[in-house]
């Protein structure tokens, strides 16, 4: 497996409206007085597609389309197979709304995802998909022609989130009437399913409804996920969608002695290093070169760059800033 050159950290910058709980991050600061900037991109908080999915897909060679990046097919490393993830998720219905709650953040147990799975999985063979494990309880590997072309949004844009704003657009699609038709079936099944009435008597929430997302027939194009330099970060996903300020930062705290023991490997190895910070609507890389010396530039805080991350003015001693414009 070859060694990460590449780290991409998804929702980098704090969770909107909590800039009072920015903890001290040295190890970061580091990186940006060393490095140069690299890359960027500024996007659309409203894109299906969230930046950290877009950075990753670039660094990998793939064309991107919004939407359709078929996440699912190439993590099982199935090329010319259409695929997607169905994910296990908590609708929990509002006055005039549904939001759902992200299988991260329900206590979902192994054996619980299990016998959902077996339950549902005659359900989706009548309409020509075969689920299988996907490695983590939070999700299963979906594979069947139906996900061929599916556009969607990616569970971190929708995730404790109103739900259906997300789902505009599906109803035009040639698969979008039996996907439809099957996610209500499971919603139906999950209902009296005994898991749930488990998870009720422990206080959990109930799993009631699915995701889709990582939909698409990957072409077996770039690396395969053994064989690729770069890594998505996903630590800071679950508390920043969550509005979670205190577990956002801590999050950031835990990255901190990884990231300056990335930095130190870069000077060690003599090979360089590209750092991504993505934010809700775009993303930034910077390169970092063996041996590079702090560049001669005004002392920036942390809020400074993260505030470009949100889309909020720069302050003026940060202006010099300006590859976080816009973001």
């Amino acid at each position: 497996m070859p060694e990460v050159r590449h780290w991409i950290i998804a929702y980098a910058a704090p969770p909107d409206g909590t800039d009072t709980h920015i903890p001290p991050l040295p190890a970061l600061q580091r990186w940006l007085a060393r490095a140069v900037p690299h890359a960027s991109y500024d996007g659309d908080p409203w894109s299906l597609t969230p930046p950290h999915e877009h950075a990753l897909a670039r660094a990998l060679g793939w064309s991107i389309e919004d939407g359709r990046l078929p996440w699912a097919a190439w993590h099982a490393g199935r090329a010319g197979v259409a695929c997607a993830w169905l994910w296990p998720c908590a609708w929990q219905a509002g006055l005039d709304h549904i939001t759902l709650i992200p299988p991260q953040a329900l206590d979902l147990r192994p054996d619980e995802a299990v016998a959902l799975k077996a339950a549902f999985s005659p359900y989706a063979a009548e309409d020509g998909i075969a689920l299988d494990d996907d490695g983590s309880p939070g999700r299963w590997l979906a594979e069947g022609d139906l996900f061929d072309g599916w556009t969607g949004a990616s569970l971190d844009r929708v995730a404790h989130r109103r739900a259906d704003v997300w789902w505009r657009d599906a109803g035009s699609q040639p698969s979008a009437r039996t996907l439809l038709r099957l996610l209500n079936e499971a919603q139906m099944l999950f209902h009296d399913h005994p898991v749930n009435a488990a998870r009720v008597a422990r206080g959990a929430l109930p799993i009631n409804g699915l995701w889709i997302s990582g939909a698409g027939r990957w072409r077996g194009d770039g690396p395969r996920p053994a064989e690729a330099s770069v890594q998505l970060i996903d630590a800071l996903v679950e508390p920043a969608t969550r509005g979670d300020a205190l577990g956002w930062a801590a999050g950031w705290q835990a990255l901190e002695p990884e990231l300056a023991n990335w930095m130190a490997a870069a000077d060690a190895d003599g090979q360089p290093r590209w750092l991504t910070l993505c934010g809700e609507r775009g993303w930034r890389t910077w390169r970092l070169d063996p041996g590079a010396d702090p560049a001669p530039r005004p002392r920036r805080g942390w809020r400074d760059w993260w505030q470009r991350l949100r889309g909020r003015p720069a302050t003026p001693a940060a202006a010099v800033l300006d590859w976080w414009s816009g973001l």
